[in-house]
């Protein structure tokens, strides 16, 4: 699967250009070295939405990968600032998500603001490879809404239930 070239962009895995955006300094070593097991070349990195921004000025990358809850700014001012109207071709660069939290309010925000995909922490080699190969292979367009570009993605509904302690369940989605 390490040899497999995307449809979408083009690029076997290995030959990625990935930004890693989060303020937790082992979380971006644990990405890295994850990817680097995959046979990737060395990510790029930011400690948070301001310095990706920067980054991202110097070079567009194939994949962003970021952290959602990051100060100064979080993953969502990030996220809506990539995805602008008027920045393309970096609008259309794919994001996978990073949270502890896999609310269904939190998934419904990250993906109606741009998101690609999301992982749930913690990551794992196997989940994280999962995620940038949906990436790689996904050719949904990107359609405009309001001042942001975002690719359409529907979430089951969630079934009804009786009791507050079930539906406070159902408001904990998992995407494995």
């Amino acid at each position: 699967m390490l040899n497999q070239t995307s449809t979408a962009l083009g690029k076997s895995l290995k030959d990625l250009d990935i930004l890693i955006v989060d303020d937790n300094a082992n979380m971006r070593l644990l990405v890295r070295t994850i990817l680097r097991s995959f046979g990737m070349q060395d990510a790029r990195q930011a400690r948070d939405g301001t310095t990706a921004l920067a980054e991202l000025e110097r070079r567009v990358p194939d994949l962003i990968i970021s952290d959602w809850e990051m100060a100064p700014m979080n993953g969502l001012d990030f996220i809506r600032a990539v995805r602008r109207v008027g920045r393309e071709p970096l609008c259309f660069v794919p994001i996978i998500v990073l949270t502890a939290h896999a609310s269904r309010p939190l998934i419904e925000t990250a993906f109606a603001s741009g998101a690609t995909q999301l992982l749930v922490k913690p990551v794992t080699p196997a989940n994280l490879l999962q995620r940038i190969s949906w990436v790689l292979e996904d050719d949904r367009p990107f359609v405009k809404a309001g001042d942001i570009y975002r690719q359409e993605m529907r979430l089951p509904k969630a079934a009804k239930l009786s009791t507050e302690r079930s539906s406070k369940a159902a408001d904990t989605w998992s995407l494995d």
